[in-house]
């Protein structure tokens, strides 16, 4: 198979081209395969003369000749001679063997080869080149002459052979023009649909790149954001390092002497600084061991009931460490908070000023150390 199909390839580029080619050497080979089942036959039934050898000789080296020049894409060539070759054999047949009756009727052979072979302009050359044929078998001069009868339907058989040939040319040159109009077609269409598939791999490309550089594009800005975040994630840790050394400075808790510390406030006392109070004076007291914690409350603005409980808590967690409480800076207006909102401060000492707290401190550490000293 694979022999076959590379002994009927044509080498053309245009599709018409090779389709002609095809049937050509289609055509050439069944004239060949004829040509030698006719000599067998005339082998077989009688005796091989020099009248039938010499043009089957002739038929196969030509149409040999017909398919080496189609597989070498000289198509129209090729079929022009093939048509030729079967409009000479046939006329010379009919004048050689004197036989006007029969061989007219197969000159509509030539015609069908070359609607198959040939291009519709070369339709027109295969008519003249028939109807040539036609006229040389009508006008040779016969063996005897014929009736008035049979001369009439002689020529009556060539007018309608005639018409007949030139309806089958008609039919065939209608028919390869429009095969080739179709070829056109599909060959137009296929050019389109090359150029839009060229088109739309263009579109995809450009798709692509746009997709590639949209995806870099996103990843440059999601690297971008991944270091906002970690710059803010350092920044609120530094935030949150400078607020606790901004909430350390707010609440200072300074040792004054051995066994004294004073806690001077400032600003406005919430929850959340109150708790911190708390905690940092706890700590402070139990690590130092202090007896005397001095509460400088001047710097505080208001005391509501609020921050009054959480003074008295400080208190007593502080009794419980063994620790007494020295209150500084009361206000005038603070008193009358303290004592409108029924808030006792019991054991606590309540000085005017820090002087007068460091100063009883004072007293009592002297006092403490003499005691000790007798002792």
């Amino acid at each position: 198979m694979h022999h076959v199909s590379k002994m009927i390839r044509v080498r053309h580029a245009d599709e018409d081209a090779q389709r002609r080619g095809f049937n050509i050497i289609l055509m050439a080979a069944g004239l060949q395969i004829m040509a030698l089942l006719l000599t067998i036959y005339v082998g077989f039934v009688g005796r091989l003369s020099p009248q039938v050898l010499i043009p089957v000789a002739i038929s196969l080296i030509v149409q040999t000749i017909v398919i080496v020049l189609t597989r070498r894409g000289s198509i129209d060539l090729a079929g022009g001679i093939l048509v030729g070759m079967a409009i000479v054999g046939l006329t010379g047949s009919a004048i050689f063997n004197n036989d006007s009756f029969i061989t007219p009727m197969f000159l509509l052979t030539p015609l069908l080869m070359a609607s198959a072979a040939l291009r519709p302009v070369w339709m027109i050359v295969a008519l003249v080149g028939v109807l040539t044929g036609m006229e040389l078998i009508y006008t040779m001069p016969l063996s005897r002459p014929l009736s008035e009868s049979i001369a009439a339907l002689r020529l009556a058989m060539f007018v309608a052979n005639g018409l007949i040939i030139m309806f089958t040319a008609l039919i065939g040159t209608l028919i390869s023009v429009g095969h080739t109009h179709l070829q056109r077609q599909l060959r137009d269409e296929v050019k389109r649909a090359n150029q839009a598939n060229a088109e739309l791999k263009a579109l995809n490309e450009e798709l692509d790149r746009r997709v590639e550089m949209q995806t870099e594009a996103l990843q440059q800005m999601l690297r971008e954001l991944e270091q906002k975040t970690l710059r803010q994630d350092q920044l609120l840790k530094e935030i949150a390092g400078q607020r606790e050394v901004i909430r350390d400075l707010s609440l200072p808790i300074l040792p004054v002497g051995h066994e004294v510390l004073v806690a001077p406030l400032v600003g406005a006392l919430d929850q959340e600084r109150m708790q911190q109070l708390q905690s940092q004076v706890l700590k402070q007291v139990e690590r130092t061991r202090a007896r005397l914690l001095i509460l400088d409350v001047t710097g505080v603005p208001m005391i509501d009931a609020h921050v009054a409980r959480g003074l008295m808590d400080l208190v007593q967690g502080l009794r419980l460490l063994g620790a007494n409480v020295a209150l500084v800076g009361v206000r005038p207006e603070v008193a009358q908070t303290i004592v409108a909102l029924g808030v006792h401060l019991r054991d606590v000492e309540v000085f005017s000023d820090l002087g007068s707290a460091l100063q009883r401190a004072m007293t009592r550490t002297v006092g403490r150390q003499d005691s000790s000293n007798l002792s």
